[in-house]
């Protein structure tokens, strides 16, 4: 459970009518809300058919078919890309942990993610974390020559979750003992950690650590830079159009270069008559003169 820090999590005794008031859920966001029940949904429909959409057949029939690889993806023209997004609402048939573990992240992390990135923002950082997840495992894979191990889960989209909730509140308090910051970074670094060992020793298990680690760098500059907040719905503020910002982005240079011309101006102003003070009228260069003219009329209008 995440709770803002300083919320205590001890349970309160409310005397008024002895009822026991502990820590509460957060409340389920809609964009997560729709997210789990697909994954839910593709869960079940695994276990329907025998773990055909994450897993070889084993009646000698197709299976892998919402995985995704590199050959898996170069199927039926090209069109077997889709599976970067099949790949990421599908989870093991033989380990439960696999789903409940990724519905517990998502939960908790997006929920936190969604109040600032709002519904479309929440699902585009789903669907493009597991997307960055996908290719860096894909690229590292390569390397290690395994890149035809199919690969399925939410994973790197719960890391992008994970590092973006840890961004926007690094101390808020998991089970009230444990920073979301430090919580994050062990995470991280363990997803770090491990694709290094996968680089230097070869792959040695059936986990995409650097799958994880795609999705963790994703959720960081999604937070920096702001990425697929969406300013039109439940964010908080309209997002001008394109246009519109093209506009407005000429307007605020003008007006930005017309208070460095009246500064400068002013300065130029305050050392005439200075001047002026100090050595009369008559000390006045031609230039000098005009421009106090010009200024003069200025003021006049």
């Amino acid at each position: 459970m995440v709770m803002p820090k300083g919320s205590g999590g001890a349970p309160r005794t409310q005397l008024s009518d002895m009822s026991i008031e502990g820590p509460r859920l957060p409340p389920l966001t809609p964009a997560i809300k729709h997210l789990m029940i697909v994954n839910a949904i593709v869960f079940g429909l695994n276990a329907i058919l025998l773990g055909r959409l994450s897993a070889p057949a084993t009646d000698g029939a197709s299976g892998f078919w919402f995985a995704f690889s590199w050959d898996l993806g170069l199927e039926g023209f090209g069109l077997g890309f889709l599976r970067l997004v099949t790949y990421q609402f599908t989870h093991s048939f033989t380990d439960a942990w696999h789903f409940f573990g990724n519905m517990m992240v998502l939960y908790f992390m997006g929920t936190i993610a969604e109040a600032r990135l709002g519904y479309r923002g929440t699902i585009k950082l789903y669907l493009i974390g597991g997307i960055c997840g996908a290719l860096l495992h894909l690229v590292l894979a390569a390397v290690q020559g395994y890149q035809n191990v199919p690969l399925v889960g939410a994973s790197g989209a719960c890391y992008s979750f994970l590092v973006y909730a840890a961004c926007r509140y690094p101390n808020a308090l998991v089970f009230n003992l444990i920073p979301l910051w430090a919580l994050a970074g062990v995470l991280v670094f363990v997803a770090f950690y491990q694709t290094f060992i996968g680089l230097a020793g070869g792959f040695g298990g059936g986990v995409a650590h650097s799958a994880h680690l795609g999705g963790a760098v994703l959720g960081y500059f999604a937070f920096k830079k702001s990425l697929f907040v969406d300013w039109a719905g439940h964010a908080g503020q309209a997002r001008p159009s394109w246009i519109a910002g093209i506009v407005q982005g000429f307007k605020q240079k003008r007006a930005r270069r017309d208070y460095e011309n009246a500064q400068a101006q002013q300065r130029q102003m305050d050392q005439i008559l200075a001047k002026v003070k100090a050595e009369g009228l008559a000390s006045l260069t031609p230039a000098e003169r005009k421009f106090l003219e010009q200024a003069s009329k200025h003021a006049q209008k």
